[in-house]
């Protein structure tokens, strides 16, 4: 193993691989894909020149390697840990709050200016992350994540659910029409957004087989890039339905049902549990979605209310006018 080259992030893949028992347990926990936490493992196992776990019908098992291995792996890991505890005390009122980038960008930071008036002297720093980050590790204080934690030092609380609907702008609607079912999308420009996978269970098995047929004009891994092609007119996306509270420039398509929907989780450490400023913060992440007051969060799906497109305004037939004769109020 003399002079191997080491990737620090496939050394916590394999970490967590061997605390959790499977490939697929730890793909679960770490919010990567199978296929992405297994390439991990064979590429640190090409590095070292060593296998680190013996393959049988019962699962995984360390080899001695491996076992030597996992004894260094934790050992960075608590040196790690320690680093940022000693960060986290030289900036002791300043929180850290993770999410992925559309609830980062179109819910908590649009309403910021709730925090700051409860909290004025808040510190806080809006980490956007792609995937599920390790709050154990030090990638945030707090996060809002789309895996269930399992860290025993880590405390959770499921915020809510996010149904995927399809959106498309007016303008696009007038000149390619609206499908009324997941066959029409095939004679339709369909944009997507690419990323780590999460909750794959959830994304039925239909939407999946749709996904390999229909045609794809565009993906990106921004959902900032998505949400701008396609109130442009680019063509159709799934997006959340609280997409609809923020965005007037984009009509959902309520005709088609919605084609998966998630849990997602509100997570934070120890150190924030013990910080007097961190419950004005928790408890404005917890009211950002309060199903009571944003529908969109409730386990069943609630349609969101449809902006009348101007072809529907258009056929309407007006009132005979029978004001003749009269004088309006306060003439």
């Amino acid at each position: 193993m003399l002079g191997a080259k080491l990737d620090w992030d496939r050394l916590k893949v394999f970490q967590t691989i061997a605390e959790t028992g499977s490939i697929n347990a730890a793909a679960k926990s770490l919010g990567r894909s199978y296929g992405k936490v297994s390439t991990d493992l064979e590429e640190l196992e090409r590095a070292l020149g060593h296998r680190l776990f013996e393959r049988s019908p019962r699962g995984l098992g360390l080899t001695l390697v491996g076992e030597e291995v996992l004894r260094t792996a934790r050992t960075m890991a608590d040196a790690v840990q320690a680093i940022a505890d000693r960060a986290s005390e030289r900036n002791p009122d300043q929180l850290v709050i993770c999410a992925r980038e559309g609830i980062a960008s179109y819910w908590l930071a649009r309403r910021l200016p709730e925090l700051l008036q409860l909290q004025p002297d808040v510190g806080i720093f809006i980490k956007v992350m792609p995937t599920t980050p390790n709050l154990s590790d030090g990638d945030a204080d707090i996060a809002i994540q789309f895996e269930k934690p399992t860290a025993a030092n880590i405390v959770a609380r499921q915020l809510g659910w996010l149904h995927y609907i399809l959106y498309a702008a007016p303008g696009y609607i007038a000149t390619h029409g609206e499908p009324k079912s997941m066959s029409d999308l095939q004679s339709h420009k369909c944009l997507r957004l690419s990323s780590e996978e999460y909750q794959t269970e959830c994304w039925k098995k239909a939407a999946t087989a749709w996904g390999a047929i229909l045609p794809q004009t565009m993906a990106t891994d921004a959902s900032t890039v998505l949400v701008e092609a396609c109130a442009a007119g680019a063509g159709i996306a799934a997006m959340p339905s609280y997409v609809s509270e923020i965005e007037d420039r984009l009509t959902p398509l309520t005709n088609i049902k919605p084609l998966a929907t998630v849990r997602f989780w509100l997570a934070y450490t120890e150190r924030v549990r013990n910080m007097d400023v961190s419950q004005p913060v928790l408890h404005w992440i917890r009211s950002c979605f309060d199903p009571t007051r944003n529908p969109c969060f409730r386990e069943i799906y609630v349609p969101p209310v449809r902006p009348r497109l101007a072809s529907e305004a258009a056929n309407d037939v007006a009132p005979p006018d029978t004001s003749y004769g009269r004088l309006a109020p306060g003439m």
